[in-house]
């Protein structure tokens, strides 16, 4: 376990951080969906713009103002325990348990779904170990630890000198080499990949973060204002209800083991893979006789 003061128990606490009025909103729609299922955790709001919704718990001026102020909150989050997470998140169930996880590790984060994107194996320099991917770097959970502040320092300073508009790459790099104990958290807290859910049955466990870019388009940088969709509108009507029925499942979350039917064998592509299934399976049997 972390050194910290013995007479009180670690401080834990969720962080944002955002450079630019138009993604103002975008923390604020997260941090309500946060606050659903956290109510007593408090939320922080790195920011370079004015901000006095309550939902946030402070509001911290950044020093600098540029496109990746996460590594920033990194080195100066208040507590022992921070979830840092990105704009473009809604969270649907609890995740007390990530904080569970720092106990034993200084840094936790799921790996980056889209593995043979262009992105995703660009290297820094030394081309690293494919078994040693990019982590995506929406939801970060850290400890409060000297050796986790130089590692943001040293993306910071990696990216600046470099002109790099990509942080992953970097920090790929970075926590390869160091000395971090980094523990990979399963795809259902950071889950990017919506289109799964259609294949999923109650035999997966639900997920707790949605990290949609989509989210991104109901943003106008113009004016400014918050149009957003419902999550209902954002995933459509059958995978919102399936999302609901794997959360209802999820024996994880005190869930009923209940039976969930996969979206793919249901309705018409459902018929349709079944009678494509049985055409294929008379085919060998009549190729078979020959």
């Amino acid at each position: 376990m972390h050194a910290t003061d013995t007479k009180r128990p670690p401080s834990e606490g969720f962080v944002f951080a955002v450079s630019g009025a138009a993604y103002v909103p975008l923390a604020l729609r997260a941090a309500e969906s946060l606050r659903l299922h956290h109510p007593d955790h408090p939320i922080d709001l790195f920011c370079d713009q004015p901000v006095t919704a309550e939902i946030f718990t402070q509001v911290i001026p950044l020093e600098n103002s540029w496109f990746r102020p996460k590594f920033e909150a990194m080195q100066r989050s208040r507590f022992d325990r921070t979830i840092l997470l990105d704009a473009d998140v809604l969270c649907i169930a609890p995740m007390n348990d990530v904080f569970s996880v720092l106990d034993r590790f200084d840094l936790a984060a799921a790996h980056e779904p889209r593995r043979n994107s262009k992105v995703a194996v660009s290297n820094l320099a030394e081309p690293l170990p494919a078994a040693f991917p990019q982590l995506n770097t929406g939801v970060l959970a850290f400890c409060k630890d000297p050796r986790v502040s130089a590692l943001a320092e040293r993306v910071v300073t990696t990216l600046q000198t470099s002109g790099l508009d990509r942080d992953q790459p970097v920090f790929r790099a970075c926590v390869y080499e160091s000395d971090l104990r980094l523990w990979v958290l399963p795809d259902e807290y950071n889950f990017m990949t919506i289109e799964l859910l259609e294949a999923y049955t109650e035999q997966f466990a639900a997920p707790r973060i949605l990290h949609l870019p989509r989210l991104h388009r109901h943003v106008e940088t113009i004016n400014r204002k918050r149009k957003f969709s419902r999550i209902k509108t954002i995933l459509g009507p059958p995978v919102y209800h399936q999302l609901e029925a794997l959360l209802a499942a999820d024996r994880t979350l005190g869930g009923s083991g209940a039976e969930v039917k996969p979206l793919i064998r249901r309705g018409l592509p459902g018929l349709a893979r079944a009678l494509s299934r049985g055409l294929s399976k008379r085919l060998n049997q009549w190729i078979s006789r020959d």
